[in-house]
């Protein structure tokens, strides 16, 4: 199931979900094998395997993370080979001052906003339907 490839219209039709949790981004030397639901997200890197998960996941876990963080989620499907759209939502948050961590699954994109930042990334974000 291919997504949307139409940069102004996926703009246009924009819209961006927040959950209430807050996440945090680690890395750890050692695979756990079993990971909780909690976890979002895992990218091996050379260093360490990166783990995107809730911020009790990771307290409870005596993990050090860099957070918190809110996720929101672009509410359209769209396709892995659109073009433009990840540069245009990370500009869109620089002129605001709010870090844009993406993170591109297969149906949607998600970005991770600072926590006291989350309406206001929102709300610039949702500007861009106006283009």
């Amino acid at each position: 199931m291919s997504g949307n490839t139409n940069l102004i219209e996926v703009l246009k039709s924009l819209q961006i979900s927040c959950d209430v949790k807050k996440y945090g981004f680690s890395s750890i030397k050692d695979n756990k094998s079993e990971l909780s639901s909690e976890v979002l997200a895992t990218f091996q890197e050379q260093e360490g395997l990166t783990l995107i998960a809730t911020q009790d996941y990771l307290q409870k876990n005596d993990i050090a993370f860099d957070g918190p963080f809110a996720k929101l989620t672009i509410e359209v499907h769209t396709s892995l080979s659109l073009v433009g759209l990840t540069a245009t939502l990370a500009a869109q948050l620089t002129k605001h001052n709010i870090s844009a961590n993406v993170v591109a699954a297969f149906y949607h994109d998600h970005i991770f906003v600072q926590c006291d930042l989350k309406q206001k990334a929102v709300e610039v974000l949702l500007d861009l339907k106006n283009i």
